[in-house]
């Protein structure tokens, strides 16, 4: 359940709901979900949904639509909680580095290639990287200039985490994309962009995340790209046509 969801079912204000998780001690209503699913045995969990919201005796046209709708929602409430201002930020940042380092894992490594696919056909080289030794080399050689990007949707990813510390240490600047506020991941990212998605605590790997993940990393692509619109322009029109030759 989304907090304004829950609040209609208990008849309250959201605010309620928020004032109530703050008194039993967790710091957002996501905190919340996530212990609460912690109670429940993980095989009763599993037996219940084999997709966010998707369950035993759903008809095809039913699973259509709860898919459609998950992702829709997740996206149009990320839109509203990615603040102008941090996205100013990050794009001043991507745009000063002089080498930018792109850490992930499992299905978040599937946004941090997208960056790096994006991001080159502007002229601004992106690495990736999703192996934890490689990972914390490629950290340990940052410093001062450079940025460490890190994408995690839970932000308790060990290996991304321990690498925006390492390169952070190193004088580097950092930069996250996560759903979740208070994870070790914010306390060591100069700047976190937010994403809003539905998934619960086992369903990390979901398209859900992904799709918000590779949206935020659009949104900062195009605000660069709009920075240096011609240079961005005639990149774009060279690559385009490399393609194009590309094809018989």
């Amino acid at each position: 359940m989304r907090i304004r969801d829950l609040a209609g079912e208990c008849g309250v204000a959201e605010a309620t709901i928020t004032r109530f998780v703050k008194t039993i001690g967790l710091g957002s209503f996501q905190e919340l979900k996530i212990s609460l699913a912690a109670i429940v045995p993980e095989s009763e969990r599993m037996a219940k949904m084999v997709y966010e919201e998707v369950s035993q005796g759903d008809p095809v046209g039913t699973i259509r639509d709860k898919i459609f709708s998950i992702n829709s929602r997740a996206l149009e409430d990320t839109r509203r909680i990615l603040d102008t201002r941090d996205i100013e930020r990050a794009v001043a940042i991507i745009d000063r580095a002089r080498h930018v380092d792109v850490y992930a894992a499992g299905g978040s490594f599937v946004a941090a290639e997208h960056a790096r696919l994006r991001f080159y056909r502007i002229g601004k080289r992106f690495q990736t990287y999703s192996d934890p030794n490689q990972q914390s080399v490629s950290a340990s050689l940052l410093g001062t200039g450079d940025l460490a990007f890190g994408v995690t949707n839970s932000g308790r990813t060990a290996s991304t985490v321990n690498a925006l510390r390492r390169a952070r240490d190193g004088g580097a600047a950092t930069i996250c994309v996560t759903s979740f506020d208070n994870t070790p991941i914010t306390g060591h990212a100069d700047i976190v962009l937010f994403t809003s998605t539905q998934d619960s605590a086992f369903f990390q790997e979901s398209m859900v995340s992904r799709l918000a993940q590779m949206l935020v990393i659009d949104v900062l692509y195009a605000a660069l790209a709009v920075k240096h619109f011609g240079r961005s322009v005639e990149r774009i029109e060279r690559s385009a046509d490399a393609l194009r030759k590309m094809f018989l």
